[in-house]
């Protein structure tokens, strides 16, 4: 378990996103298409016991993609490698999809009868069963534009825990739990300590519209809503209504927040919200 560190490249295979062609995220990170499965026949030989060969199966069925990770010496392309498990939970958070790497390799699986060994990074049985997304023209125009800001915007806590959240709320099976998650990562992004249903909602509101009122006051009615459905699921009110409905629409909420961020180049700052009501 963990990540390899040998030569000057090395992929990491990823399930839960797919993509047509090369797209370079980072200048050592791109992401790779796969048009092949793993031939265990082949790689058999590298895999070091039953419970990594167990894992290696489960993966390669749902293999999607792969990220191809350079580096000019084998210490940098180590810290690359162990870094780029980031831009699999930021790809998660920015496209609303469950992302995950559990194997590496220091070939692209197109050329895997060359490889010198395959490595489980972790054990954990994620965007292993959900359907794969499929990145549009349009998302690699995006990614082309705002990728790296989003990345660089990582580097402050309260988007750090906003994507963090986006990535992992299905990591939980139960509607209430991933209310709470889903809400933190909300609610890191605005710092609000008072009268939180009302201020949250006014901040989304403006931060999402700008000076359109109209379109503010409608997303100020849906947040609060969606704020007081969170605050009786987490604190364990009975329910009428399908707490996963409210699930869904905290998550595209979550998720326009994180992309608003990026396309504009900064968090959200309350004074200037504030200001512009």
């Amino acid at each position: 378990m963990g990540i390899i560190g040998t030569g000057r490249e090395t992929y990491l295979y990823v399930n839960g996103i797919s993509c047509s062609h090369e797209i370079s995220l980072r200048k050592c990170v791109t992401l790779v298409p796969v048009d092949s499965k793993i031939e265990f026949d082949i790689v058999s030989r590298l895999i070091k016991s039953d419970m990594d060969y167990s894992i290696a199966v489960l993966s390669s069925a749902t293999l999607s993609s792969q990220l191809r990770i350079t580096s000019s010496d084998v210490e940098q392309l180590t810290v690359a490698t162990w870094n780029a498990q980031w831009d699999c939970i930021l790809l998660g958070a920015l496209f609303n999809c469950e992302v995950m790497s559990n194997l590496q390799c220091d070939k692209p699986v197109n050329e895997q009868e060359k490889a010198t060994y395959i490595n489980v990074t972790n054990y954990a049985f994620r965007a292993l069963l959900r359907k794969c997304y499929n990145l549009s023209e349009n998302d690699e125009k995006w990614l082309n534009s705002y990728y790296s800001v989003a990345m660089d915007l990582t580097n402050f806590d309260t988007y750090r825990t906003a994507v963090h959240a986006m990535a992992s709320y299905r990591w939980h099976s139960m509607p209430r739990v991933q209310l709470a998650i889903l809400w933190s990562g909300i609610e890191s992004l605005f710092n609000v300590s008072t009268e939180v249903s009302f201020r949250v909602s006014l901040y989304i509101a403006r931060f999402l519209a700008g000076r359109d009122d109209i379109k503010a006051n409608e997303i100020f009615k849906k947040v609060k809503k969606l704020y007081n459905m969170r605050s009786s699921a987490v604190h364990g009110n009975k329910m009428k209504e399908d707490i996963s409905s409210f699930v869904d629409e905290s998550a595209a909420l979550l998720n326009q927040l994180i992309l608003r961020c990026a396309e504009i180049g900064e968090l959200p700052n309350t004074d200037k919200l504030i200001f512009n009501v």
